[in-house]
């Protein structure tokens, strides 16, 4: 039924974590690919210690997450892809749901589920929705994390998989383009995933940039212009938000001098829709450098945006 796709980078103090909660899944027809992506902190050789044949584990180079998932996906051989990161676990009933909401709606591309931070709580019973409008919905909340969704492989065998050249939104690239090509999701709403905050190298404390992230391939990527492959509604909704997630995104990026360039290059593709926060984007480089360089001033930035998104710019 599934196969459990998990990349794994210098992951060594949380990786048996993660493999024990699959192995712990009230629904056991999974199988598991272990990618090891160039570790050097003995993660490989503790999964082969420990866990032996109970997974596929593949080695390779060094090439980052995107690839080893898309490694997985190669190899996979079950008709739905549930992804696992490294240093996050599952509740033992995760796949049990998703196969629930899948047996009830088997046309179902996407699946995901409620995360947490916390532990998990007891559940009395499932509770899922279907996703409509989804593009609407994700300007409040993208809904879709990595470790919480299960996709249909045979999405892979017309699309490709995660753009290795994206090292921040790899990810939410992925989740829009299923989105705006075969968009039957369900959410799942009860809380099944634990996103792990130990390890500080994780994705979202780095500095990365503007090239590496999401952001040129929504304003300017031809994968995104998809014309009348794609309903005029959907499409519109997607064109609405992505300017907004850009503006709502942009905003950390300044804190490196080497994207000095490469925002004055995307500024323009903005537009003027949503000119009371594009305005700001505007201003000299070193000025606003220096006011998201400030953790009070970026918080403050949010909170305006925020507050244009929710009640100037509803729709």
């Amino acid at each position: 039924m599934f196969s459990v796709i998990i990349p794994l980078y210098n992951k060594a103090p949380y990786i048996l974590r993660a493999l024990d909660s699959v192995f712990a899944q009230t629904y056991s027809d999974f199988e598991v690919i272990v990618v090891d992506d160039g570790s050097t902190d003995g993660g490989e050789e503790l999964v082969r210690e420990k866990i032996g044949d109970k997974v596929q584990l593949i080695t390779q180079e060094n090439a980052g997450v995107s690839s080893a998932r898309n490694k997985g996906i190669a190899l996979a051989s079950h008709p739905y892809i549930a992804f696992l990161d490294a240093d996050d676990y599952w509740h033992p009933s995760y796949l049990e749901y998703v196969k629930k909401v899948i047996d009830q709606n088997p046309d179902a591309i996407l699946i995901g589920a409620h995360y947490t931070f916390e532990d998990f709580k007891p559940i009395s019973e499932l509770s899922f929705r279907p996703v409509w409008n989804y593009f609407q919905e994700a300007i409040v909340n993208t809904l879709f994390f990595t470790s919480a969704t299960v996709l249909k492989r045979s999405f892979f065998e017309t699309n490709p998989g995660f753009d290795p050249s994206i090292k921040l939104g790899e990810d939410l690239d992925l989740w829009f383009q299923v989105m705006l090509q075969s968009p039957q999701a369900f959410y799942i709403e009860n809380s099944l995933v634990h996103y792990a905050q130990e390890d500080g190298t994780s994705a979202i404390q780095k500095n990365y940039l503007l090239e590496e992230s999401l952001i040129p391939k929504i304003l300017q990527d031809p994968s995104y212009q998809f014309g009348d492959s794609v309903p005029d509604g959907i499409y519109k909704d997607f064109r609405v938000f992505g300017t907004k997630w850009v503006l709502f995104n942009l905003f950390p990026f300044y804190r490196k001098p080497q994207n000095k360039d490469a925002l004055r290059k995307i500024i323009p593709l903005l537009g003027r829709d949503y000119f009371l926060l594009s305005c700001f984007y505007r201003l000299p480089f070193f000025i606003l450098k220096s006011v998201f360089s400030s953790k009070k001033l970026s918080w403050l930035f949010r909170s305006y945006m925020k507050f244009c998104f929710r009640y100037i710019y509803r729709k």
